[in-house]
């Protein structure tokens, strides 16, 4: 027949032109999700890395920080999380809290972390706790409620 395609240009080339979209898409959208921080469908903060039993510290020696906002105040974690970055501090995620509300400004530790809180806790004068179970267990949960100064 004249004017008949191959098989390989109707069927391969658009199949091979799919398969490489999805793929694509399906790996920039699991590195937007973990860069975000997301949360759990319980509304809790969960990392990419949760499950981790060896926590890596940033440069500055302490554990790196999640930042979430539980205030009426917009922009409040990420102005917090640009003063932390001024002290050395690496963030690996500034977000909206969507959990259960808190009363006071948290810094959330895993069981290796207790001293990073502690450190983090001196510069904005909030308290500490350990982290809960869908929290991360290789990062600091830092929940803002409050105005930062």
């Amino acid at each position: 027949m004249a004017g008949s395609q191959s098989f390989s240009k109707r069927v391969l080339l658009p199949l091979a032109v799919i398969c490489l979209t999805v793929g694509g898409l399906s790996v920039m959208g699991l590195s937007l999700w973990r860069m975000n921080s997301s949360t759990s469908s319980s509304g809790s903060a969960t990392a990419s890395n949760a499950n981790s039993t060896v926590p890596t510290l940033a440069a500055n020696g302490y554990l790196p920080v999640q930042v979430f906002n539980d205030s009426k105040v917009p922009g409040l974690a990420r102005k917090t999380a640009r003063e932390l970055e001024k002290q050395k501090w690496t963030v690996h995620g500034v977000a909206n809290w969507s959990g259960t509300s808190f009363k006071k400004s948290t810094v959330f530790y895993p069981s290796t972390g207790k001293e990073s809180a502690q450190a983090l806790s001196a510069l904005f004068q909030v308290q500490i706790a350990p982290a809960r179970s869908s929290m991360s267990e290789s990062e600091l949960t830092y929940v803002l409620v409050q105005k930062a100064d």
